[in-house]
């Protein structure tokens, strides 16, 4: 026969009330988590530039050493261009024949804008693309492939924009690429998204940003901020939203 002892109200009431303190406890400890966690898709994205690949060289904007944000009114800053690229690193790295490259045009009314692309030991730009816009927008283009880098060498590309209502004067921007070797990276099975933590962590910049900019225009809510997330790693003063890319 199976006997059961008797519980007194008292007994009752003490297990509801220890029961009821560890299931608080147990929620502070996933709010407390949960907190600690990182509060966006960025947080989980890192620039780490190699020091040991890549030229040592600074990026030139406008004609002045290490800026990489123009504007044609700096009191306004109504028509401004910036680079996708970090302020304060040198070592611009692509694991891509045929990089992407992007910037970053804010305007209220039309401008022109044009792209060079240049092999420092020649006089005349190697590529050249110009296009109008009408608002503001991210502008990307791909180096056609009769155009692919040279493994370890040092390129330049150059981007012109007309200010507002005064095509004689146009701001500019400078910045560097040079193409390393990649294949040590196996990403191919990984997501976009994963592939650009692995490239942003390997210091490989041109990569990384393409592959978000390419997720971003495909409906993927993280790659915008994970884009920001990379440029104030990078110390640019870049504020971009994905919703208008130009692809050239």
């Amino acid at each position: 026969m199976i006997s059961f002892n008797p519980v007194t109200t008292q007994q009752l009431a003490g297990v509801l009330k220890q029961n009821y303190q560890l299931s608080s406890a147990l929620l502070a400890s996933c709010i407390s988590l949960s907190l600690m966690a990182p509060s966006y898709a960025g947080e989980r994205i890192r620039w780490t530039p190699d020091s040991d690949r890549g030229s040592i060289e600074s990026t030139l904007s406008g004609g002045r050493r290490g800026q990489t944000s123009v504007s044609c009114n700096p009191a306004n800053n109504a028509t401004q261009l910036a680079l996708l690229v970090p302020d304060t690193q040198s070592r611009l790295l692509t694991t891509t024949a045929n990089p992407t490259l992007a910037w970053y045009i804010t305007t209220a009314a039309p401008v022109e804008m044009t792209f060079h692309f240049a092999d420092p030991d020649l006089a005349t730009p190697i590529y050249t693309r110009t296009t109008n816009l009408e608002k503001t927008t991210i502008v990307s283009v791909t180096l056609p492939e009769e155009y692919s880098l040279t493994a370890d060498k040092r390129y330049r590309w150059t981007v012109f924009v007309s200010c507002p209502g005064d095509y004689q004067t146009e701001i500019s921007a400078r910045s560097f690429v040079e193409y390393v070797d990649g294949e040590f990276l196996d990403v191919n099975h990984l997501s976009s998204l994963e592939q650009a933590r692995v490239y942003a962590d390997q210091g490989i910049w041109y990569n990384a940003v393409a592959l978000l900019l390419t997720a971003g225009a495909q409906g993927v809510t993280d790659a915008a901020t994970m884009v920001q997330s990379l440029l104030e790693q990078g110390q640019s003063p870049a504020e971009i939203t994905l919703s208008a890319v130009v692809y050239l």
